[in-house]
């Protein structure tokens, strides 16, 4: 099977989390870093992702996060078309290349669903509002 051409602008299906079936990916863009090589950033929407900083502790979306092919090639399913055009991705995009840059933040090379379980334990361990 060959390898899918993953660009800006794709939706994608993937393997979700249970209960979050009409979940998609959302390509962004694509960057090539010299250590990382090709990064998707990528934003995962219609999912149930907790978060004791909004209001009803639910968090429809996860706008921005860094991946890498190995990721998709793990995750992704099948095109589901246009990705909408929700500009929200570039505030976390820009905050991240700051972060990379200074080697302060890194690429995801793990599934989708694994990514989301695990800004949710990052979430919950910052201090839940009791």
């Amino acid at each position: 099977m060959p390898r899918p051409d993953y660009a800006p602008g794709q939706s994608w299906t993937y393997r979700t989390r249970p209960g979050e079936d009409d979940s998609r990916v959302a390509i962004r863009r694509v960057d090539h870093e010299p250590e990382d090589g090709d990064v998707f950033h990528v934003s995962i929407l219609g999912v149930k992702l907790r978060n004791h900083r909004v209001p009803g502790g639910l968090q429809p979306a996860m706008h921005h996060a860094a991946v890498s092919r190995a990721t998709l090639d793990a995750s992704l399913l099948e095109p589901a078309g246009a990705a909408d055009a929700d500009e929200s991705w570039r505030d976390g995009y820009a905050v991240w290349r700051q972060a990379y840059d200074n080697g302060d933040a890194g690429v995801f090379d793990i599934g989708i669903g694994d990514v989301l379980g695990y800004i949710e334990r990052v979430v919950a361990a910052s201090g839940e509002v009791r």
